[in-house]
């Protein structure tokens, strides 16, 4: 029987409202989404609340790790969600590396209400 062994937690907060304004900005989504992050997106009709709390989620992660976005982009971090609508988390670039390389498991859990989003990040290892 294995078992994971407790590594570091994140987590992250924004208004909603800062997200509702940074879409005005055409590369807000470019910037900091993937392109499966934004056809997701463009699905749910831009909903502001999804990219909070995906935006949560990229914040929250760096800080589990440690690096803050210094050392992995934003871009490199996807969150979807499944058939019944739970987040998962699919990375790419230096985030899979560092996933591979130190043999993380990540769980994510996403939150919002009218006004704010959230995200906890737990990583075992």
């Amino acid at each position: 029987m294995s078992s994971n062994i407790f590594i570091r937690t994140g987590t992250a907060i924004i208004e909603i409202d800062r997200i509702v304004k940074s879409q005005k900005n055409k590369r807000f989504l470019s910037d900091y989404f993937s392109p499966d992050e934004i056809r997701f997106f463009v699905q749910h009709k831009l909903n502001p609340k999804l990219i909070a709390e995906n935006y949560c989620v990229k914040i929250a992660l760096a800080k589990a790790i440690g690096t803050g976005m210094r050392l992995i982009y934003a871009k490199d971090i996807s969150v979807l969600r499944d058939r019944l609508g739970s987040p998962i988390i699919i990375l790419d670039g230096r985030a899979k590396m560092l996933e591979q390389r130190e043999g993380y498991v990540v769980n994510i859990s996403v939150s919002s209400c009218k006004e704010y989003a959230t995200a906890s990040v737990v990583i075992n290892k």
